[in-house]
């Protein structure tokens, strides 16, 4: 789903990262020499040097971070199709605005995304998304922090996920809300985390190519998620853990509105570890179980091993290597089936040439495994780009990326190239 990650705020668009020796070239002789002083212990992409990142607008004891990313992509497959494949040129404008807490305790931040897609021939797949969300921290006392959050959004469904629809004659649109409340209590090395996250996914029905709609209304449901964590520091920057995860998931329709009840309920259990490795390498790995139990009686239970990692190794003061894992049981009314497991290995690579020129490789593979169903997809997904920083204020990247879909159903496989060129100015 287009714009919507399991982060409570949206990601950022535009991520795409492309090196090319012309450009690099061009950089490095108009640009004076980076000093290859060791910063490690933050990514490379992540840095934030004074020339070159928006200071933002101070209000009074908040600051104002506006934003404007324009890109134009051509992408040789707008509707993911297995045969006939259809090329256009994409113009994405996305403002966005931050306004967020500059205060020695307590936080309060909001943020309000706008992305519009509108494409020069195929416009029945022209999108506008948008997410509005507010989050805050109470700092109670010393070693007692109380989180919430809010966030609502109306969003367009990528085209070539499962539940897309092979008649439909424009993407999907839905709205989503979420909200979040979470409490940490630290006793000396010993803490406690607590969080509950509720989410509402609200599909809009999709007009079907020769005309009619196909309803999604089965597809409109709820979340309830409850996170409990204890851990323990065992030196200054490690600290072990265990979580566990209980889920219920509720769906509007029932039998016999529906010929399958799809409410189920379900729960994760993992040890793991998150650290700082000095300036070496900073993260989380965790592994264990999940489960995923159904109330209709037709469709059993899926479970399996649970794993997870997020690890940035600073290889050298101006390299980054990331590498990500996750395994998730996922929702889905594809084919009958009751859910599917996913799970994503990725490695990427962030290197600095100077203060102001950045090159990204992303490699990811993922594999959903559909349950009660013989359906089972492989996405293989590249990514490459470079950004240069012009100054504090604008900054130009060009980027190109290559995603397939590997199905066991027939016409649902596909593959899709794209390249592009972006300009971001912020504040």
């Amino acid at each position: 789903m287009r714009a919507h990650n399991q982060a409570f705020w949206p990601s950022a668009t535009g991520h795409l990262r492309v090196m090319v020796p012309g450009l690099c070239l061009a950089a490095l002789m108009t640009t004076s020499p980076l000093i290859a002083e060791d910063i490690r212990g933050q990514g490379v992409a992540e840095r934030q040097y004074d020339a070159y990142t928006a200071q933002g607008v101070r209000v009074g004891s908040f600051v104002l971070r506006p934003s404007l990313t324009v890109s134009e992509t051509y992408d040789s497959n707008v509707f993911a199709a297995n045969t006939g494949e259809v090329s256009d040129f994409v113009t994405d404008v996305n403002p966005n605005v931050v306004f967020e807490s500059d205060w020695a305790n307590h936080s309060l931040r909001l943020e309000a995304d706008l992305e519009q897609s509108l494409h020069a021939s195929e416009d029945s797949e022209d999108a506008t998304d948008w997410t509005l969300g507010v989050s805050g921290r109470l700092d109670v006392l010393t070693n007692t922090e109380v989180r919430a959050g809010l966030l609502y959004g109306s969003l367009t469904e990528d085209r070539g996920e499962p539940e897309d629809i092979g008649a439909a004659a424009e993407p999907t649109d839905y709205e989503m809300f979420e909200g979040s409340l979470g409490i940490t209590q630290r006793f000396n090395r010993l803490s406690f985390d607590v969080d509950a996250e509720y989410a509402d996914l609200d599909f809009d029905d999709t007009p079907l190519i020769g005309g009619g709609f196909d309803e999604n209304d089965d597809r409109d449901r709820s979340v309830l998620e409850v996170a409990v964590q204890v851990g323990y520091q065992l030196v200054a920057d490690t600290v072990v853990f265990l979580r566990g995860t209980y889920n219920d998931r509720d769906y509007e329709l029932d039998v016999p509105a529906v010929a399958l009840n799809r409410d189920s309920n379900g729960y994760e259990v993992v040890a793991g570890a998150s650290f700082e490795l000095g300036s070496l390498a900073t993260g989380e790995v965790f592994a264990g179980y999940q489960e995923q139990s159904f109330d209709d009686p037709s469709f059993a239970a899926v479970s399996g091993i649970a794993y997870g990692a997020s690890v940035d190794w600073y290889v050298t003061p101006l390299t980054t290597l990331r590498l990500s894992a996750d395994t998730a049981i996922e929702d889905t009314t594809s084919g009958g089936a009751s859910a599917f497991e996913s799970q994503t290995v990725g490695i990427g690579v962030d290197h600095e040439f100077l203060r102001n020129l950045v090159a990204s490789l992303d490699v990811d593979y993922t594999e959903e495994d559909f349950s009660s169903s013989a359906r089972k997809d492989e996405i293989y997904e590249v990514e490459v780009g470079i950004d240069y920083l012009i100054d504090r204020v604008f900054s130009i990247g060009i980027f190109a990326g290559y995603e397939e879909r590997d199905s066991s159903v027939a016409g649902d496989s596909f593959s899709r190239e794209t390249v592009g060129v972006r300009l971001r100015s912020a504040l």
